[in-house]
């Protein structure tokens, strides 16, 4: 069965995930265009460890009522489908939950038994009439991107759709040319190939990585060689969420009109983090 790794780093990749989301619809975005390097299972239900960061937050999602965070609400929703709740959700299951507009889905993964839980996920998604297209690669995500990435227009969006590219790699090496790279890591040659793949987008398109940092690789080191590669392909770094010392999520927008306010929402996540 589909796994998931039960540690602050769905909290850091997904509460800022669902607000975005809650952003553009405030702003009048009718449509996403939405593109997962790394899928995983709509409903991973394995997990053989979960931190305590992870634990509280799970163990606290009844109680919320209207006081819950999208990210919260999505979350305890997903889950409680299944008696008791259990398991973890994707970012496509949280995208089709959170989102209310009309939307698309690109999702690449490499593990055979997990394309084959999205598959069946898939069936129930194309019955709704905001789903326009669905595709699922899978294999690795560099072999899709290397073809051409779809505009809104080219999976039937409305004009001013959003285009929102998600890559939650084990890690970011910002090594180049390393000997015998981990296809399960991001590199800097792949993140340059993203992004001249993303050249051909049309309208906003926002890019979030989420990553953790080690000891060679500290998290100004990868900040600074992400934008490096994404700063003159047309984007500015809206900022970054943090999950202890090691975990953070990186933002990006181009030809968004309202980052600013994306940047503020951005900001909440440590007010919200620090209280569980």
């Amino acid at each position: 069965m589909p796994a998931f790794k039960g540690n602050r780093g769905h909290l850091m990749q997904h509460w800022p995930l669902c607000e975005m989301l809650e952003v553009a619809a405030r702003k009048g975005v009718t449509g996403l265009n939405f593109i997962d390097a790394y899928a995983m299972a709509p409903l991973a239900t394995e997990c053989k460890f979960k931190d305590a960061k992870f634990r509280r937050a799970e163990d606290r999602l009844p109680d919320l009522g209207d006081s819950a965070s999208a990210y919260e609400k999505a979350w305890h929703k997903l889950t409680s489908k299944h008696h008791p709740p259990k398991g973890y959700p994707n970012s496509a299951a949280f995208v089709e939950q959170v989102w209310k507009g009309d939307f698309s889905m690109l999702l690449c993964e490499t593990d055979q038994p997990t394309c084959a839980e999205i598959e069946c996920w898939f069936r129930c998604v194309r019955k709704s009439e905001r789903c326009k297209a669905t595709e699922l690669f899978c294999s690795d995500w560099r072999g899709r991107f290397k073809k051409w990435l779809p505009r809104p227009a080219d999976v039937e969006l409305a004009d001013g759709s959003l285009t929102l590219v998600l890559f939650d790699p084990d890690r970011y090496d910002p090594n180049w040319n390393v000997p015998n790279p981990s296809p399960r890591r991001l590199y800097p040659e792949d993140l340059e190939m993203a992004a001249q793949a993303m050249e051909s987008l049309e309208g906003g398109t926002l890019i979030q990585l989420s990553t953790y940092s080690v000891k060679g690789a500290p998290k100004e080191i990868v900040k600074a060689s992400v934008s490096q590669i994404l700063v003159p392909h047309g984007f500015a770094p809206l900022g970054a969420v943090h999950a202890g010392k090691k975990m953070m999520s990186l933002v990006y927008a181009r030809n968004v009109s309202w980052a600013a306010e994306l940047a503020d929402t951005l900001g909440g996540f440590n007010n919200w983090y620090s209280k569980i």
